[in-house]
């Protein structure tokens, strides 16, 4: 003889059915919700996505876009309200600067005299 559990109600089946395709339904909008997976590059993942022209001069004046974690920058680049990129004294320029345009990133390199 077969031992096989007798059937709950059908309110009971019913009830489960809709827990179950509401369950499933908030996994799926917390799904949608989600912010896209960037690679878990956060801000570094940003930088390799930034315009050619900025690209190379992070790259030729050391430059990060998150800071150091064991240096102290030197200088920091700049973009001055018409667009144009500079490369600042970090201590003395950069304060000044970044009021009338936005600081890209903080370099190693000196900046220029």
């Amino acid at each position: 003889m077969p031992h096989r559990l007798p059937m709950p109600p059908r309110e009971l089946r019913a009830a489960l059915l809709v827990l179950r395709t509401g369950a499933l339904s908030l996994v799926v909008l917390a799904g949608l919700w989600t912010p896209a997976y960037d690679g878990g590059g956060g801000s570094s993942a940003a930088a390799s996505e930034l315009p050619g022209k900025v690209q190379r001069m992070i790259d030729r004046h050391e430059c990060s876009t998150t800071g150091f974690a064991h240096a102290d920058p030197a200088s920091a680049l700049v973009r001055r309200p018409d667009g144009r990129l500079r490369l600042v004294a970090y201590e003395r320029d950069l304060f000044t600067l970044a009021r009338s345009g936005s600081v890209v990133a903080v370099c190693l390199d000196d900046p220029p005299r």
